[in-house]
């Protein structure tokens, strides 16, 4: 009895203790679960946004079809938002987990915690995802962490920040990618190749058409 007592002291005080250098409100177990709630609730749902614009995008595809709810469905809830859903609450409840721990061990906080927790929870949230979700969260984090250099560079004085910088950043990438999309697709991943295939409706015809003009850009840069 006196050791049931004892373990359940211990759970009662890891559920409800936190470290002297954490800065949330509620403890470090409850911090974690909220965190990893939260992280995948916001991820599913942005995922359904996206979905709910390949959805207006796919409208012919979906008149022509039999089953026209079934395959709405299938667009708007798939696989993928679940994935997407529990990358980001694993790795939210990885970091909150890591960090807090690592507050403990090493008594301080000087940043490394930080650094650390995101290194081990980001590699272990990415190498268990397929290969066509790495490839999203590949371009989210890229263009956050394009951000966060931004931003650094700003504070430390290597240039000034002005608005147009946003706008002329995007229409390089765009630019960049039109070209590919247009004269390289070997440049394009598929998944991002074929996302601009459906955005600009092509029918049998028109992909034939440009793939003539890819080999005839080809010929000519060979020549």
């Amino acid at each position: 009895m006196q050791r049931k007592s004892n373990t359940l002291k211990y759970l009662c005080k890891l559920l409800y203790s936190t470290t002297p250098f954490c800065k949330h409100k509620n403890s470090c177990v409850m911090n974690m679960s909220r965190g990893l709630v939260e992280a995948f609730t916001k991820a599913f749902l942005a995922k359904l946004c996206l979905n709910a614009i390949m959805l207006v995008m796919s409208s012919k595809k979906i008149i022509k079809s039999q089953n026209k709810i079934k395959l709405v469905f299938q667009i708007l809830i798939n696989r993928t938002n679940f994935h997407l859903g529990l990358f980001m609450g694993t790795q939210t409840f990885l970091i909150k987990c890591i960090q807090c721990l690592l507050r403990t061990i090493r008594n301080k906080e000087d940043g490394w915690n930080a650094a650390i927790s995101g290194f081990i929870a980001g590699g272990l949230s990415f190498i268990t995802q397929k290969p066509h979700v790495q490839n999203i969260l590949r371009v989210y984090l890229f263009a956050r962490a394009t951000e966060c250099l931004y931003q650094i560079g700003i504070q430390r004085k290597y240039y000034n920040h002005r608005k147009a910088n946003t706008a002329i950043a995007f229409i390089l990438m765009t630019a960049v990618i039109a070209y590919g999309f247009f004269f390289e697709p070997d440049i394009l991943p598929m998944d991002t190749f074929k996302m601009y295939e459906n955005f600009s409706q092509q029918t049998l015809v028109d992909q034939i058409w440009h793939m003539c003009n890819v080999q005839q850009y080809r010929n000519r840069c060979n020549v």
